[in-house]
C-alpha cells in the first residue's frame, strides 16, 4: 500500500512538471511572437522593409541587407524603443557602395498632333519641370502627359546629350516614338512623304551629338501614281527607259534589269508607288522589253494595263510577225497589247524628197517660244496658240503658222500634248509629226524625261511613236533645289541686314519707311508657313535692364502683328525680348549702339532652349519651297 501511494505521487510529480515545461515553452513562444510582431510593425512603419526580426527568448536577432550605414541605425532607433538594447543582436550586413547596380534611366516621348506623353526613370537632376517645359515649347496647343519617374542617383554619362538630342528630334515630327537611353536616342516617326522623310534623316544626322548612336525607323507613305507608265525605248543598240513606275523596291530592280539587259548604260529613275494595275507588272514589261530588243530596236509604252510597241521603220514584216506573236501568247492576262510597225515614208515622184507635214515648237533658254507648222483650222489654231499663252506666258509667245485641211486625224489633240510636255523643259524643241511626235532639249530636274512620257501616254496615247531625248543640266537642278528652313532664314535676315526695321528711339512703333521691309519679310514667309521662327528684339545698353527687356519685347511683338495685318499666318512666330542681353557690337560708340539695335528671325529649332512665348507656335513641321518664289529684296 505504501509504495502504490509512492508511485502514484512519482507520477502526479512527472505530469505537473512537464505540464509546467510545456506550458513555459508556450508562453515563450507566444511572447516570442508577441515581440516579432509588434517590432515588424513598427520597422513597416519606419519605411526599411529590407530586415528580418527573430526573437529567441528575451534576445533579438536582426538580420538583413541594408543600403547603408544611416539606413541600419535607423532600423536600431526603431527597434530599442520597444526592447533592451542589451537585448538586440545585430547580424545586419551593410551593403558595400560598389555593390549597388544604379538605374536603367530612360524616357519614352510619344507624340500625335495634339498630344505628348512622357513614360520613364529620369535622375532627379535632370529636372522633370525642364523637360516639361521643353515639350511644351513643341506647341502651345500641345497637351503634355506627365507619367516620369525620378531617381536619386549620378547622372550617366552622356545622358544630357541623348536627352536634349531626343526632345530636339520630338520637335521635328507630328507622329513620332522616341526613346532615349544614356548612349541610344530611337526615333520612330511616320513622315507625309518620302521627301519629308528624306529631310527629317538628314536633319537627324547633321545634329547627331558625338557619343550617342541614332537608330532611325522613319516610314513614309508611298504616294499613288495614276497611271502606272513605262517608257522604253532602243536605237541604234542604245536603250533608255525615260518613264518608269514600280510598286516595289524589287519591281524596281527588275525593270532596270531588263533594260541594262537591252542596252540601256544610262541610270534611270524609276518611281515607287501604290496603283499598279496587276501583281504581274514587273513580268509583263520584261517580257515586252525582250520583245523589243529582238526587234532590234523600238519603242514601248505601258499605260496601265495597255502595252504599245512601236518597231522601227526597218524591221522585216516576218522578223515583226514572230516577235509580237510570241509576245502576245506570254504576256499576262489583263494586259492589251497594240503593236504597230511604221509604214515607209513617202517620197514626192517629182522631187524625190521625203514629205513629211509637222508642226514644230521651239522654247529659249529666254523662255519665249515659237509656234510654227501646220494646224488643220482656224478653230484649231486659236485653241493651240490661247494653250499656249497658258503654259509659257501670253508675251513670250510668237505665232508663225499655216493652215492645212489635210492633216491626219488627232493632230490638234497631238499637239497640245506635246506643248504639255514641252514645258516641261527649260529649253527645248517639239516636232509633231504624223507617224511620231518627238521632245527634246535640256531640263532642270531629273525627273522631267519621265514626266514628259507620261503626259505624251495619258494626252496622246500610249501607242504614238515618242521620241524623248532630255538632257539634265546640273546647274539648272541646283537652282531648283527646295529651300530648307535655314535657308529661308538666312533670305529674311539677308533683308535685315541690307534693311532695317527702324523704330523712333524709345518708341515700339515701326518707322513708315521700314514697312517695305516688313513686306519683303512677309514675302518670304509666305513661301514657308510652316517653319516656326523665333523674333527676336534687341537692343542696345542705354537705359536700365528692366526698361530695355520691355522695349525689345513690345519691339518683337510690333513686328509680329505687323506681318498679321499682312496676312501672314503667325502660329509658327513668336516674339521674345532680349533687351541688351547680346550686343554684337561696341556699346561705347553710336555706331555700336545703331548696330545692337536690331530685330532678328531665328529658327526655334535652333535655339537651345526655347523662350517664354507671347504667341503659340506652329503645331506641323517644316516645309521646303522654291527659291523662284522668294522676293529676296523689299522696295524701300
Amino acid at each position: 500500500m505504501h509504495r502504490t501511494a509512492l508511485l502514484f505521487g512519482l507520477i502526479c510529480f512527472i505530469l505537473v512538471a512537464a505540464g509546467s515545461y510545456f506550458g513555459a515553452i508556450r508562453a515563450v513562444e507566444h511572447f516570442q511572437q508577441i515581440t516579432e510582431e509588434r517590432l515588424e510593425k513598427a520597422i513597416f512603419l519606419s519605411g526599411e522593409e529590407w530586415v528580418n526580426v527573430r526573437a529567441n527568448g528575451l534576445r533579438l536577432n536582426l538580420t538583413g541587407l541594408a543600403p547603408d550605414e544611416a539606413a541600419r541605425f535607423k532600423v536600431l532607433e526603431s527597434v530599442g524603443k520597444f526592447v533592451d538594447p542589451n537585448r538586440i543582436r545585430d547580424n545586419i550586413t551593410i551593403l558595400e557602395a560598389a555593390d549597388l547596380e544604379p538605374p536603367k534611366f530612360s524616357l519614352e516621348a510619344l507624340r500625335n498632333e495634339e498630344r505628348v506623353s512622357l513614360i520613364g526613370l529620369i535622375p532627379t537632376k535632370t529636372g522633370r519641370g525642364q523637360i516639361l517645359e521643353d515639350v511644351q515649347d513643341i506647341s502651345g496647343r500641345i497637351e503634355v502627359t506627365d507619367m516620369l519617374e525620378e531617381a536619386d542617383h549620378p547622372l550617366p554619362k552622356t545622358w544630357n546629350q541623348s536627352l536634349k538630342f531626343g526632345l530636339d528630334s520630338l520637335a521635328l515630327l507630328q507622329r513620332a516614338k522616341i526613346s532615349v537611353t544614356e548612349d541610344v536616342v530611337v526615333v520612330s516617326a511616320v513622315t507625309e512623304s518620302q521627301e519629308e522623310r528624306t529631310r527629317v534623316e538628314q536633319t537627324l544626322l547633321e545634329e547627331q551629338p558625338e557619343g550617342v548612336r541614332l537608330e532611325m525607323n522613319i516610314s513614309a507613305p508611298r504616294p499613288v501614281i495614276s497611271p502606272f507608265t513605262i517608257r522604253f525605248e532602243l536605237e541604234e543598240g542604245v536603250a533608255t527607259l525615260d518613264g518608269c513606275s514600280a510598286d516595289t523596291q524589287i519591281t524596281k530592280q527588275k525593270i532596270i534589269r531588263a533594260a541594262k539587259a537591252a542596252g540601256m548604260v544610262r541610270p534611270a529613275l524609276c518611281n515607287i508607288g501604290l496603283g499598279v494595275p496587276t501583281p504581274d507588272w514587273a513580268r509583263a514589261i520584261e517580257l515586252s522589253i525582250a520583245a523589243v530588243s529582238d526587234l532590234g530596236g523600238g519603242s514601248l509604252t505601258f499605260t496601265d494595263s495597255d502595252v504599245s510597241l512601236i518597231a522601227s521603220q526597218d524591221t522585216p514584216q516576218q522578223k515583226f510577225d514572230t516577235v509580237i506573236g510570241k509576245l502576245e501568247n506570254s504576256l499576262p492576262e489583263l494586259f492589251s497589247l497594240s503593236a504597230f510597225l511604221p509604214p515607209k515614208p513617202v517620197i514626192d515622184g517629182q522631187t524625190g524628197e521625203i514629205v513629211i507635214p509637222d508642226f514644230t515648237a521651239t522654247r529659249s533658254p529666254e523662255g519665249f517660244v515659237q509656234l510654227r507648222g501646220r494646224l488643220p483650222s482656224a478653230v484649231a489654231k486659236t485653241a493651240i496658240e490661247t494653250y499656249a499663252k497658258s503654259l509659257f506666258g501670253h508675251e513670250a509667245v510668237y505665232v508663225q503658222t499655216r493652215l492645212d485641211e489635210n492633216l491626219p486625224d488627232g493632230w490638234p489633240i497631238r499637239v497640245l500634248g506635246g506643248l504639255e510636255a514641252l514645258a516641261q523643259l527649260h529649253h527645248g524643241i517639239l516636232v509633231v509629226q504624223p507617224e511620231e511626235i518627238e521632245v527634246r532639249g535640256i531640263a532642270g530636274t531629273d525627273t522631267a524625261a519621265g514626266e514628259i512620257s507620261r503626259i505624251l501616254a495619258v494626252r496622246v496615247g500610249a501607242r504614238e511613236v515618242f521620241k524623248i531625248k532630255v538632257d539634265v543640266d546640273e546647274k539648272l537642278v541646283k537652282e531648283n533645289q527646295p529651300i530648307t528652313p535655314e535657308s529661308c532664314e538666312a533670305d529674311i535676315n539677308s533683308i535685315l541686314t541690307d534693311y532695317k526695321i527702324q523704330f523712333d528711339p524709345g518708341k515700339v512703333v515701326i518707322k513708315g519707311g521700314s514697312k517695305s521691309v516688313v513686306t519683303a519679310i512677309a514675302d518670304v514667309l509666305r513661301t514657308c508657313p510652316k517653319v516656326r521662327f523665333e523674333i527676336q528684339g534687341h537692343t542696345d545698353s542705354s537705359g536700365s535692364e528692366e526698361l530695355n527687356q520691355n522695349l525689345s519685347q513690345s519691339r518683337a511683338e510690333a513686328v509680329l502683328s505687323a506681318l498679321l495685318t499682312r496676312r501672314i499666318l503667325t502660329s509658327g512666330l513668336k516674339a521674345k525680348g532680349y533687351g541688351s542681353a547680346e550686343p554684337i557690337a561696341d556699346n561705347a560708340t553710336e555706331e555700336g549702339r545703331e548696330t545692337n539695335r536690331r530685330i532678328v528671325f531665328k529658327l526655334t529649332s535652333t535655339l537651345v532652349k526655347a523662350a517664354p512665348t507671347t504667341d503659340k507656335p506652329a503645331d506641323q513641321g517644316p516645309q521646303t519651297m522654291n527659291a523662284d518664289d522668294i522676293k529676296r529684296k523689299p522696295n524701300p
